[in-house]
């Protein structure tokens, strides 16, 4: 049974990855359980991340949520615990995929996309293996033209860094308006994500809003990436973790501390205690 609600219903929004979490799996349990509080009194938290559900339900499960989850930024969305919930599921073309990694071959390290929990990998290497988040996944190593079977819901190229912009210049010429890039630095190469247009997300949240008939006002969106860009913005209440990329600083409207220093909870006990 649920507590009385000490303030109206408000739907939260979380990032994972430097938000929610200060690891791969490692989490603040103070934090957690100020979540599972709020949760009890009705508000309605959900996770928004990049990550593939195999590797984020531990933190659904273990914050007792019964809300939507985004993952893959947005090109999945289910709920776990309602069958009835509208799925989403975004795709890239397979044959567009094969093609980019023909014209990229002389450059690339390698190259991964998923179709859901099956995760599809050429060029397989120890350095790529961390972010495939295999746990729970079934991984298929080979050529792509090869092994996979359908169309991916986005995929994952390393490359040389020097030719990153050459690449994205590329997408952008060849696959206006079918695909979006979008590239993070590691070292010696770059990770470069191509995606679905319609993936963001900003995009899932203001569904999921409507879904609830919560408004815009009594949204909170907390992360710290580029990729959560839309996501605050679509908050009435969008937060910046302390250890934020500078665009998302530049967008929110209220900033806290970094992941390791409690930055959800300081906000959160901050909003709803005040």
């Amino acid at each position: 049974m649920k507590n009385k609600l000490t303030k109206q219903q408000h739907l939260i929004a979380l990032d994972l990855d430097g938000t929610l979490l200060t690891s791969f799996s490692g989490y603040d349990e103070e934090t957690f359980e100020y979540l599972r509080k709020l949760n009890n009194e009705g508000h309605i938290i959900m996770i928004a991340t990049g990550r593939p559900f195999r590797s984020s339900y531990f933190v659904y499960e273990a914050l007792n949520l019964h809300s939507p989850i985004i993952n893959y930024n947005g090109a999945r969305v289910t709920n776990p615990k309602d069958p009835a919930y509208p799925i989403t599921d975004l795709r890239i073309d397979k044959d567009d995929l094969l093609t980019i990694i023909e014209h990229v071959r002389p450059y690339l390290i390698g190259v991964f996309c998923e179709i859901i929990d099956d995760i599809y990998v050429q060029n397989y290497s120890e350095g790529i293996h961390p972010f495939l988040h295999v746990d729970g996944g079934n991984l298929h190593k080979g050529e792509l033209k090869d092994i996979l079977p359908g169309n991916p819901n986005g995929a994952l190229f390393f490359l040389k860094k020097e030719k990153v912009n050459e690449f994205e210049s590329y997408i952008k010429n060849e696959y206006t308006g079918k695909l979006y890039s979008r590239y993070w630095g590691f070292g010696d190469y770059h990770i470069v994500e191509i995606y679905n247009p319609d993936v963001d997300k900003k995009r899932s949240f203001l569904e999921i809003m409507k879904y609830y008939n919560i408004p815009k006002e009594r949204c909170i969106a907390i992360g710290d990436g580029h990729n959560d860009i839309g996501l605050i913005e679509s908050a009435g209440i969008g937060v910046a973790m302390g250890n934020s990329h500078p665009e998302l600083a530049h967008v929110a409207n209220y900033h806290t501390d970094d992941c390791h220093n409690q930055g959800v909870l300081k906000f959160l006990k901050s909003y709803f205690e005040k």
